[in-house]
């Protein structure tokens, strides 16, 4: 079997409502959708997300690209590898490039063997995914009234922005905690947006509300400091933007400087890498958790066979799905209790929408999750709320 070309679509899926949180405002779920065809017929699904699509794309097809053509889509290992080694410079972002890729070939893999992919990576775990109730900033009375929705629909865990202003979150958690009572579990995320003293002054302000964990108080790359925090307060420290690759995973378990990984797919370069993440994090035992760029339902899924296939991810994950007004896909994810069930069939187990594909590749939204406003002179900088 050999790969005869890749098709890729840029698509974005609109949110039910505004996200606000520390770096900005976003607006959809944009990702560039890849289908790589095959001379016997079978095509995978891939997804790639990130915080430049367009460059994701081009990296793709512009620089990818030359190392599938031809190539047997099997030898999922020796191609991830050969991309990784050509973007040696630039893999930090070539990840979000790569995460796709091997996502296709992992879903014809699947396909040719019949099998789903959480075969191919481990064995199925669970049998289906918990995902958190997802929360952005914004008033109290409004994020209280959205919780209890949450409660409701019976979501366990809730996951809320913070980090801009320290009573609107006091406030904001008070109205929670006051609206659906503490039989959830409630996580916050600062998005690195704190200095070290300031994430110790507000971690304990905040602990009050029995608060799950906290997620990246302090800038990605002060994995010191990252460790300062975890030291001086008593509420469990998870990394989000720090962790990026296998390499960075490594250095923070070196310096101790967290409890949880929030792994990604498209960060850590595919799902093999990241569950690569998990059995580390495994072994020196660190708990996982599943972030989100807020994925369409074919990467959405992916996330999913990798935590299916290991007992490490111990949280409910992270997801926009739940915002998202609609899906690509043929049959849109169902969240049923704050879960969503695997997929039985081959492969990752979805199809893409041709109509659904037009619709939302013609959907004109503002595409970045940063900033506001690039003019304004209150742009957030990472780190400096003091």
């Amino acid at each position: 079997m050999k790969i005869t070309k890749v098709v890729g679509r840029n698509v974005r899926i609109p949110l039910v409502y505004p996200a606000k949180w520390s770096g900005g405002i976003r607006r959809a779920a944009p990702a560039y959708i890849l289908e790589v065809h095959t001379d016997e017929g079978i095509v995978g699904l891939g997804e790639c997300v990130g915080p430049t699509i367009p460059t994701v794309a081009t990296m793709v097809n512009e620089e990818l690209n030359q190392f599938l053509i031809g190539q047997d889509p099997l030898k999922t290992e020796l191609l991830v590898r050969r991309m990784e080694e050509y973007a040696r410079h630039w893999l930090q972002l070539g990840a979000y490039a790569i995460s796709g890729i091997e996502m296709a070939l992992l879903d014809i893999k699947g396909k040719w063997l019949n099998v789903p992919v959480y075969q191919l990576l481990g064995g199925q775990c669970k049998k289906e995914i918990g995902y958190a109730g997802y929360l952005f900033i914004d008033e109290p009375e409004i994020n209280a009234e959205r919780a209890l929705e949450y409660k409701n629909q019976g979501y366990k865990e809730i996951k809320i922005k913070v980090g801009r202003d320290l009573k609107q979150d006091d406030d904001t958690l008070a109205a929670i905690r006051d609206k659906i009572g503490y039989d959830i579990k409630i996580r916050i995320d600062a998005n690195m947006n704190w200095s070290v003293p300031t994430a110790i002054k507000w971690i304990k302000a905040l602990q009050k509300y029995n608060i799950q964990y906290v997620e990246q108080p302090v800038p990605d790359y002060d994995l010191d400091g990252l460790a300062a925090v975890r030291r001086a307060v008593d509420v469990p420290i998870a990394t989000d933007e720090s962790c990026s690759s296998v390499e960075r995973v490594l250095e923070m378990i070196k310096r101790d400087s967290c409890d949880v990984f929030v792994v990604y797919v498209s960060e850590a370069g595919g799902l093999s890498r990241a569950r690569t993440i998990a059995s580390i994090a495994d072994a020196c035992g660190k708990w996982c958790v599943m972030g989100t760029w807020a994925e369409t339902g074919v990467a959405t899924i992916a996330g999913a066979h990798v935590i299916a296939s290991t007992t490490n991810f111990a949280f409910c994950n992270d997801s926009h799905y739940m915002l998202q007004a609609d899906d690509i896909i043929t049959q849109p994810l169902k969240i049923v209790n704050g879960a969503i069930a695997l997929p039985q069939g081959p492969g990752l187990g979805v199809e893409l929408c041709p109509q659904k594909l037009d619709e939302f590749e013609k959907y004109e939204v503002r595409e970045s999750v940063f900033f506001d406003n690039i003019d304004d002179e209150e742009m957030p900088r990472i780190g400096q709320i003091l």
